[in-house]
């Protein structure tokens, strides 16, 4: 288990940190890559990183370029492992941004993806929607701050 750590700390700190530290792009080109590595590590499917691809095929000859490296890395803050409860996160905030009484309990929730993917997006999906986007939202722009206020702290050392 503390090799694994090890392992995926090593990759994060040579695929974000070190490309950071470089500076061989500018800090609004880095915090892009870190807004939208963020912003869609929320997105509530499955495959963010083909995502990051396609975005990255259709940006890379605008002034809007990013780090694929980096934002790839960033996506991997949701996961197999974090999905569940990630999306019972979305459910709830959906529920309650669009003030929806019928909410289920984790447990429902939890048993109802048992069931099957289907039948379970058909009841929630609205819900998971509104309240993935919000997390997308929230933790892309706060990606893209803290990302060029770091930059620029790196720089002026």
């Amino acid at each position: 288990m503390r090799s694994k750590l090890m392992s995926w700390l090593s990759f994060m700190r040579k695929k974000v940190i070190e490309p950071m530290r470089r500076n061989y792009k500018s800090p609004t080109y880095l915090a892009r890559s870190n807004a939208i590595g963020m912003g869609l590590a929320f997105a509530p499917f499955p495959g963010q990183v083909p995502v990051v691809l396609a975005l990255w095929v259709l940006l890379r000859r605008t002034k809007y370029r990013f780090s694929l490296a980096i934002s790839v890395a960033w996506t991997f803050i949701s996961n197999v492992f974090t999905n569940l409860p990630l999306f019972y996160l979305y459910y709830v905030t959906g529920a309650f941004l669009r003030q929806d009484k019928t909410a289920f309990a984790y447990a429902e929730i939890k048993e109802l993806f048992a069931n099957g993917i289907l039948q379970a997006a058909g009841q929630i999906s609205v819900n998971i929607l509104c309240g993935s986007l919000l997390y997308m939202l929230i933790f892309g722009v706060l990606g893209y701050y803290l990302g060029l206020k770091s930059v620029k702290n790196r720089l002026s050392l």
